[in-house]
């Protein structure tokens, strides 16, 4: 496991106990401020895997369909955190609470893709 996995992991952790923290309190601001950490550790760390020093470079030496969808969906993830923290900040509870958990769903399926992709499926 590089450090970059590490830190994903990390950033997904932090955000799926943000989630279940914001889940169980209606949305305390505590809470959101978590998911949020998680999900701006997984930009940070992405922005320095792509251009930052070679210690947070994953090995990948090509590319594959599950690495694809990962990156996919992790522009979806990130869109999808947007408009979670947009329907909290206005108070739209009913839906802050259907977007943090499609949001939690989308980005399981999106680490799992990139790690079957890092490790399982042969790289083109």
């Amino acid at each position: 496991m590089s450090l970059t996995e590490f830190i994903y992991y990390i950033a997904f952790s932090t955000y799926m106990i943000g989630t279940a923290w914001s889940l169980r309190s209606d949305g305390d601001g505590r809470a959101v401020a978590l998911l949020a950490l998680g999900a701006l550790l997984d930009f940070g760390v992405t922005g320095l895997a792509m251009f930052g020093p070679n210690v947070f470079d994953m090995g990948a030496t090509g590319r594959n369909f599950a690495i694809d969808l990962g990156a996919m969906l992790g522009g979806v993830v990130w869109l999808l955190v947007i408009a979670t923290l947009i329907a909290w900040r206005y108070g739209r509870r009913p839906v802050f609470h259907v977007l943090t958990v499609l949001t939690q769903l989308v980005w399981f399926t999106d680490y799992l893709a990139f790690l079957f992709g890092l490790h399982v499926y042969p790289m083109t």
